[in-house]
C-alpha cells in the first residue's frame, strides 16, 4: 500500500502543480480512500503555502464524506427494508431498524451496493493563491425532515467553541450527521474563519456541502457572490 500512495503521490503533485481544481469520487469511506484524501490535501495546502489548514480541513472533508456516504447507504437500507424515507411512519419505523442492524461491518457491504447502483459521494476542490473551497457532493436528495435538523445544528452550533460541550448538551438529539455538522462550524470559528463560509446546498438530484477557505482579507467569497 505505501509503494501505491507513493506512485500515487507523483501524480497528484504533478496534477495539483499543473491545475486549480481537482475532483475524486467513492461509494464508500475507508481507510485507504482517507490516507488517499489527506495526501490530496497536504498536496493542494502545500501548493498554495497554507499548510497550516491541512489537520482542519482534512477532519471537515472527511466528515463530511462520511455524512454523505452514510446518508446513501441510508436510502438503500431503506429500500431494503420495503420502506418509503419520505413517509413519515416509514421514516421512524426506517431510522429505528437501521440504528439497531446497521453495523460498521456492513460499511463495505453498502459500499458496493451503492456503487453498483452508481451512488456515490463526489469531493470537488478549488484552489488558488486567495483561498479555495471543497464542494462534498453526494448524488442523492437530503429529505426535508433532516434537512431541517442539519440546518437547527448549524445554527445551535453557532453558539459554542467546544465540540464537546456541544455534544453534552444536544447528546439526546444528535446523530452523527448532526454533530458533524456542528464539528464542522466550530473547527472554522476555531481558525477564526467564519463559519458562514459554511453552507448546505440542496437541489432535486443531489446535496452539496460547501465549505470556504479564505487565504487573504480581500477573498471573494462564493456566498458573497451569490446573495448579490
Amino acid at each position: 500500500m505505501a509503494d501505491e500512495l507513493d506512485k500515487l503521490g507523483i501524480k497528484l503533485k504533478a496534477h495539483v502543480k499543473e491545475k486549480d481544481k481537482i475532483s475524486i469520487k467513492s461509494s464508500k469511506i475507508n481507510r485507504e480512500f482517507e490516507k488517499f484524501l489527506l495526501l490530496l490535501i497536504t498536496e493542494i495546502l502545500h501548493k498554495v503555502n497554507q499548510e497550516r489548514y491541512i489537520d482542519v480541513l482534512y477532519t471537515i472533508t472527511k466528515e463530511l464524506a462520511i455524512n454523505g456516504v452514510k446518508a446513501n447507504q441510508k436510502r438503500i437500507f431503506f429500500e431494503e427494508e420495503g420502506l418509503s424515507i419520505l413517509n413519515e411512519d416509514d421514516y421512524s419505523t426506517g431510522m429505528d431498524r437501521y440504528k439497531s442492524k446497521f453495523s460498521d461491518r456492513m460499511v463495505d457491504e453498502y459500499g458496493v451496493k451503492s456503487q453498483q447502483k452508481g451512488i456515490y459521494v463526489q469531493i470537488n476542490f478549488f484552489y488558488h493563491k486567495k483561498g479555495m473551497y471543497v464542494e462534498v457532493m453526494n448524488n442523492t436528495p437530503v429529505i426535508k425532515k433532516e434537512e431541517a435538523r442539519l440546518r437547527e445544528k448549524m445554527k445551535k452550533a453557532m453558539g459554542y467553541n467546544d465540540i464537546a460541550e456541544f455534544y453534552i448538551d444536544n447528546m439526546d438529539n444528535t446523530e452523527g450527521a448532526g454533530l458533524g455538522i456542528a464539528l464542522t462550524v466550530i473547527l472554522l470559528k476555531n481558525e477564526n474563519i467564519d463559519p458562514n463560509l459554511f453552507r448546505i446546498i440542496t437541489k432535486p438530484d443531489m446535496t452539496i456541502a460547501r465549505v470556504e477557505i479564505p487565504f487573504v482579507p480581500d477573498y471573494t467569497s462564493l456566498r458573497k457572490s451569490e446573495i448579490r
